[in-house]
């Protein structure tokens, strides 16, 4: 465990020195930029990192979550990753980042602002973002309930179900969705 450090990168013989290391928790770590080269790491949790900009070569990553890191904006090198979860309610869209990973499992806690970009579906910029993983489950919260709203997305068989109100309806989402799915599979 990592926690309220002042570190800005962690000493760079740590990581080929900590190879039965299986779960890194890094928390409230004001100045630290950067977590890379723990080869052996399978779990790896970031929150309240304000300055991490950079999670790379974690080879056999399988579950990392991150929540409120607002500088990260690389991800590279986990190509292990099974699951992603990601929790930050001032984010306003989905990271870059969310292209150069593929989880099968991404769960996002979100504003309702972002909820509803993502709930558009293939209309919206969110897109190509999550739509080649497995399966999503983004909420927002409403006041005391912290998953008020939701979008449920499942890529193959594809489905989408959301009780976010906006100008698509959730039914001819889906409708369009599977229709793209045949299209492509024709084609």
């Amino acid at each position: 465990e990592l926690k309220s450090c002042r570190l800005r990168c962690l000493p760079p013989g740590l990581a080929s020195h900590a190879r039965a290391l299986k779960s890194i928790s890094a928390q409230n770590n004001q100045h630290l930029n950067s977590l890379e080269n723990f080869a052996s790491a399978v779990e790896l949790e970031v929150a309240e990192s304000p300055d991490l900009e950079r999670i790379a070569n974690l080879p056999n990553l399988r579950k990392l979550e991150i929540e409120a890191c607002p500088k990260l904006n690389v991800l590279e090198g986990i190509c292990a990753l099974q699951r992603l979860v990601l929790e930050d309610y001032a984010m306003e869209t989905l990271p870059e980042y969310m292209q150069d990973v593929n989880p099968r499992h991404f769960e996002l806690r979100c504003s309702l602002t972002l909820l509803t970009s993502i709930a558009v579906g293939q209309s919206g910029p969110e897109w190509d973002k999550f739509s080649r993983i497995d399966h999503v489950k983004a909420y927002a919260p409403d006041e005391n309930n912290k998953r008020k709203w939701y979008v449920l997305y499942t890529r193959e068989p594809c489905s989408m179900d959301t009780n976010v109100r906006h100008s698509i309806s959730a039914g001819k989402l889906a409708q369009r969705c599977r229709l793209n799915l045949l299209f492509h599979s024709v084609h």
